[in-house]
């Protein structure tokens, strides 16, 4: 049996499928719309030798698939931040660490949690939005004001939106948060020089065909437009960008409507980079506030230097505030927080959303979409594979984790097939 495989996307998801089926013995073709590998996950570099992320940035000590390829690759990792210890809160004009929290704010959190775990145990997943549940629930003035502005921070999207029962595995992540020494960047790099010219950049996918025994995708190319076939197709781009390609494939309605509708969250990241690190006065880890800026923490932790970074996010309808200046309202924010904050002298941002390769951060479910197109909803379709973040297991979504997860799961899936 032949073994061509396309792969529609040079993120993780798609790296990660590429090279477990090289390794197999497969002919393999990437096709990335961007002109770099990574697709999420973008380090920048910046002034004094330090960078930044303004896409995916954190692993946690459970994302047992990115560590082992991270080792793999020889890439070590590295603290970014402990939680719950590091997690401070800037509610109402006022800073707060774990120690400072006032008895009945320190309980309103523990009884909103303990409600969300009891959600978690059950499987749960009501009709309820994570605004409507905290209004029924009775929960308290400062417990609310968190969890929605960690709605915003963790899944970039609005509380009035998202799925409760999809909110609630927020707190299924490992306790310490990581990073890739020197970037995240840089597992995408491997895993592009293991596959080198397999990968073409600046090529979009415009049409995914599958006939009889036979897939093909027709690409853009510098040439005009190019149709080249496959025994499969594994589809790794955001089911955003999706929606929007033609899709000839025997796809079940509840594929088709997850597709077209599966909502992605919106965000801008921001990094100021400052001749000095005047945070270290008052150290934080994870930031959480009802800012412009939901979420604030520092880049540069185990970074050398007198300088450092602080990466900013804004995200949900707020984000819309910011798209438009975000450099100005991210240093207003900081400079809210600490009035004593240095001269910043390097600056970068992307919205995501406005990203036509992305159309959006990552994806969140509405209230009931976690039963409805995550119990049953399969990942293939004839011979084609669907993998991203998007498809992951439910607490990896959103991560590189989840993206890689999907990956391997594709791979593993054609691997089966191809066999059998």
């Amino acid at each position: 049996m032949s073994k061509r495989v396309i792969v529609i996307g040079a993120g993780l998801a798609g790296l990660t499928a590429a090279y477990e089926l090289v390794r197999a013995g497969f002919d393999v073709q990437v096709f990335e719309a961007r002109e770099r590998v990574g697709g999420r996950v973008q380090t920048v570099f910046m002034g004094a030798e330090q960078h930044g992320e303004l896409g995916a940035e954190f692993v946690d000590d459970n994302h047992s698939a990115l560590i082992s390829y991270a080792t793999q690759f020889g890439l070590k990792l590295e603290p970014a931040f402990k939680l719950p210890d590091d997690l401070c809160y800037y509610i109402d004009g006022n800073f707060f660490t774990q120690k400072t929290l006032l008895p009945q704010q320190q309980a309103s959190l523990n009884d909103t949690y303990q409600k969300l775990d009891q959600l978690l145990e059950q499987l749960a997943d009501p009709p309820q939005t994570l605004a409507q549940w905290l209004t029924a629930q009775s929960i308290a003035p400062f417990g609310c004001k968190v969890l929605r502005q960690q709605s915003y921070g963790m899944y970039a999207a609005d509380p009035e939106t998202i799925g409760v029962g999809f909110f609630a595995y927020s707190g299924t992540s490992g306790d310490r948060s990581l990073r890739i020494q020197g970037g995240s960047t840089q597992l995408a790099t491997a895993f592009a020089c293991f596959l080198g010219e397999r990968i073409h950049l600046n090529t979009p996918v415009v049409r995914i065909q599958q006939q009889e025994q036979t897939t093909a995708v027709s690409l853009k190319t510098l040439h005009g437009q190019v149709e080249v076939f496959s025994d499969w197709i594994v589809v790794t781009v955001p089911w955003s960008v999706l929606r929007h390609l033609s899709i000839e494939v025997p796809l079940t309605q509840a594929q088709r409507e997850a597709i077209t509708y599966l909502p992605y969250g919106a965000s801008v990241k921001t990094l100021l980079q400052y001749s000095k690190r005047f945070w270290d006065e008052s150290p934080f880890g994870l930031l959480v506030g009802d800012t412009p800026y939901q979420t604030i923490w520092e880049s540069t932790l185990a970074q050398v230097g007198e300088a450092g970074i602080l990466a900013c996010t804004s995200s949900g309808t707020p984000s819309r505030n910011v798209a438009g200046h975000p450099v100005e309202f991210a240093q207003q924010t900081v400079s809210a927080l600490y009035p004593n904050a240095a001269k910043v002298f390097a600056t970068a941002t992307h919205d995501w959303s406005a990203d036509p390769w992305s159309q959006g951060s990552y994806c969140y479910f509405a209230p009931r979409d976690l039963k409805s197109w995550r119990s049953d909803l399969p990942y293939s379709a004839g011979q084609v594979i669907f993998a991203g973040e998007h498809t992951a297991p439910v607490e990896y979504c959103g991560y590189m984790e989840g993206a890689i997860r999907s990956g391997q799961r594709a791979a593993e899936q054609i691997l089966g097939f191809a066999f059998t």
